[in-house]
This record gives structure tokens, C-alpha cells and sequence, in this order.
């Protein structure tokens, strides 16, 4: 189908099989890639670097939806805190078991985006930026 291919409905899978078949084949081929490419140290430090950097790049998404809806409604603010808390203790093994410096930096980047959510929790609560009506419709509304 065209849809298959329009990365638009990419992960709007019909059906589960379909799903499981694309995380198979891009596990089996990326493995082949790595095998293939494993002595080569620009690729294995590369690799590595891409892993961490995803891992610090996880709570953009939210960031980004949150300054869409000028909202941090119906987020877990506990959620972000024990974020923050594992990512800053984590940087900070890192840091004082001198880990290769892209641990270091991307720790400090996730460290970063996690107190920049809190920073969104606090303005958007204390300093709503959209009005929020509550007022009912007359139609809505029932005779008493």
C-alpha cells in the first residue's frame, strides 16, 4: 500500500505482525551493520555517542508539546522530579568516574531539558499564558 511507504502513517501500524516484522528487520540489519563494521573505532565511538545523545534527547518531545499548549496539564510533576534526580545522580557518576566525555555532556543535556520541564511546570502554573474557560453552554446546561 502507498500508506506503507508515507512517513506521515509510518508507525500506524494495521497490524501487529507488520509491527513486529520492521523492529525484526531493522534489529537484524543494524546488527549486520555492526558485526560488518565492529573493529572500526569511528563507527563503535559514533554508535555510542548516538546511543546516549537518543537517551538525552527524550524528554523534547514533551518540552516542545508543552510550549505548543503554554500547559504543563496533566503532567506527572513527580515524574519529572524523580527524572531529574536519576539523570543528575547518573551525570554525576559520569562525571567523578571520568566516563568518555560524550556520557558526561549528554548527561548534562538531559539534565538540562529535565529542569527546563520543571521551569515549564512552574510558569505555566504560576503564570497561565492561555485563558482556560470553564464557563458551560446554556445548552448543556440542565433545568433544575
Amino acid at each position: 500500500s502507498v500508506a506503507d511507504f508515507d512517513l506521515n502513517y509510518f508507525w500506524h501500524w494495521s497490524k501487529f505482525a507488520d509491527y513486529v516484522q520492521c523492529v525484526l528487520t531493522f534489529t537484524g540489519v543494524t546488527g549486520y551493520i555492526t558485526y560488518l563494521w565492529l573493529d572500526s573505532s569511528l563507527f563503535v565511538e559514533t554508535l555510542g555517542f548516538l546511543a546516549v545523545f537518543t537517551e538525552a534527547m527524550l524528554g523534547v518531545p514533551q518540552l516542545y508539546r508543552n510550549y505548543q499548549n503554554r500547559s504543563t496539564e496533566g503532567m506527572s510533576v513527580k515524574m519529572v522530579l524523580m527524572w531529574t534526580s536519576g539523570d543528575t545522580f547518573k551525570t554525576v557518576y559520569f562525571i567523578l568516574n571520568q566516563a568518555p566525555f560524550q556520557f558526561s555532556i549528554c548527561g548534562l543535556l538531559q539534565v538540562f531539558v529535565d529542569i527546563t520541564i520543571l521551569l515549564q511546570v512552574y510558569l505555566y502554573s504560576y503564570y497561565p499564558q492561555k485563558p482556560v474557560s470553564h464557563t458551560a453552554h446554556p445548552a448543556s446546561t440542565k433545568a433544575l
